[in-house]
């Protein structure tokens, strides 16, 4: 995956396509373009979406500068991981409307932007931004499948899950645990889900701040925490632990006490 965060204010891009699947947010102005012989207005906050292929143009609307944030997707790599999330096996997806607004995929764009600029974050925190955008595509397709609990736990994706326990310490990626399952990154997150009830990015993460809250009721100062379980500093720390819990972790320290 790429992204570009653009300022245009006299200019005007011609009609092209990319091989990419390509997801954006307009930030401030006004972006109009065409596509599948359409106009459009995107204004802050819409969804642009095109599939590989679709051409179009774009400028800004207004005399005000216009700021959008654009994801490209390769659909080999991303392709796969929206099958994971969906009920269909299609080799290919198409999205039918190119401007439209999702206040969830909008957030997940805008993360994902987030993560990809400070390039301080787990491996897990980028796999599971990447299966929550395909997540809400594959909702929008209307392939979404339902998460799942089977009761009989197979012995490779058990294996896995060990593995997990035995390194929640560590930066632990999909690409290492498909490894240790030996099963192919997509089928065994789709196969994770279905076992556990959770995608394999969802487990580690809770399994992570789970540790982490244990850790700081014991009176384990922050900072060590922070060190303990891989993060990059308090702040990194503070960002993961409060999207769980809604407070940091200092203060959730302070509200434990006697």
């Amino acid at each position: 995956m790429t992204m570009l965060n653009a300022v245009m204010s006299d200019f005007s891009y011609a009609k092209h396509a990319h091989e990419e699947l390509a997801l954006g947010v307009t930030m401030d102005g006004v972006q109009e373009f065409a596509c599948k012989g359409q106009f459009f207005r995107s204004h802050p906050g819409n969804i642009i979406a095109f599939n590989p292929g679709d051409v179009h143009n774009g400028h800004p609307g207004t005399s005000d500068a216009l700021k959008y944030t654009m994801l490209y997707f390769d659909t080999t790599e991303f392709y796969p991981l929206l099958w994971s999330a969906a009920t269909s096996d299609a080799k290919e997806f198409r999205l039918a409307q190119p401007h439209f607004d999702d206040a969830v995929l909008r957030a997940l764009i805008l993360n994902m932007s987030r993560l990809v600029t400070e390039g301080r974050h787990l491996a897990v925190e980028y796999d599971h931004c990447l299966y929550a955008i395909a997540k809400r595509l594959a909702q929008r397709l209307g392939i979404s499948s339902v998460d799942a609990w089977v009761r009989d736990k197979d012995a490779l994706l058990l294996r896995a899950r060990e593995y997990i326990h035995d390194n929640i310490t560590e930066d632990i990626s999909i690409d290492v645990l498909s490894g240790v399952a030996s099963l192919s990154k997509y089928h065994f997150i789709r196969l994770f889900r279905n076992q556990f009830g959770l995608t394999p990015h969802q487990y580690i993460l809770n399994l992570k701040i789970n540790k982490v809250r244990i850790s700081l009721e014991s009176g384990t100062a922050v900072s060590d925490v922070a060190q303990d379980f891989g993060f990059f500093d308090v702040s990194h720390l503070n960002r993961s632990f409060k999207r769980f819990y809604g407070i940091t972790p200092k203060q959730y320290q302070q509200q434990i006490k006697p």
